[in-house]
């Protein structure tokens, strides 16, 4: 009985740590919603895609897929992620991936009234904090509510999670300056 506690209370720090890193990554600036929720899960729970593969992967999804206004970039970064742990190519596993994925969408929309980005973001300009604060915590909540399906099925990821990776905290401050070194770096490379 006691170990089972422990391993309850381990997950589920290892939820909160991930929909914590989801939202710092966004509200940092260092990436958008359907980047950040499959990069946490990804790496968090050693997922097989290399970081900059996963960032590619999810790079269209952002601001309802394309800047479109359509389907929520932190639910579709969870759907992603959702395919990339719990299917493993046959037909009973994609089955899985499928019916969780079903049950994130119902959920997201439960929770926040619609998967639609632009209705979510209705009435908010996008340069308004509470609209960007709405998205950090779609985000947040979309990494924690995927990495609870996936753990679900596959507890073996919990001890195994990149704690070091989960606990890192990005700063505003830090994620604009290597932007600006990066631009630098690149203008001077053109030279």
């Amino acid at each position: 009985m006691k170990h089972t506690m422990n391993v309850e209370n381990e997950t589920e720090e290892l939820l909160l740590t991930i929909r914590q890193r989801a939202y710092n990554l966004m509200s940092t600036g260092r990436m958008m919603c359907s980047e950040a929720v499959l990069s946490v899960l990804n790496q968090g729970l050693g997922g097989d895609l290399p970081p900059d593969i996963a960032m590619k992967v999810a790079a269209g999804f952002p601001e309802g897929i394309g800047g479109s206004g359509c389907t929520c970039g932190a639910l579709t970064g969870g759907v992603i992620s959702l395919g990339l742990f719990l299917s493993h190519g046959n037909a009973g596993n994609r089955r899985k991936a499928m019916a969780a994925s079903g049950r994130l969408h119902h959920d997201f929309k439960t929770n926040f009234g619609s998967t639609c980005c632009r209705v979510l973001i209705k009435n908010n300009s996008s340069d308004s904090p509470h609209y960007f604060n709405a998205c950090c915590e779609r985000g947040g909540w979309a990494a924690e509510h995927a990495a609870r399906m996936i753990l679900a099925e596959r507890p073996e990821l919990t001890p195994e999670a990149d704690q070091a990776f989960l606990h890192r905290e990005d700063s505003r401050i830090a994620v604009m300056f290597k932007k600006i070194l990066t631009n630098v770096f690149a203008l001077f490379s053109h030279k």
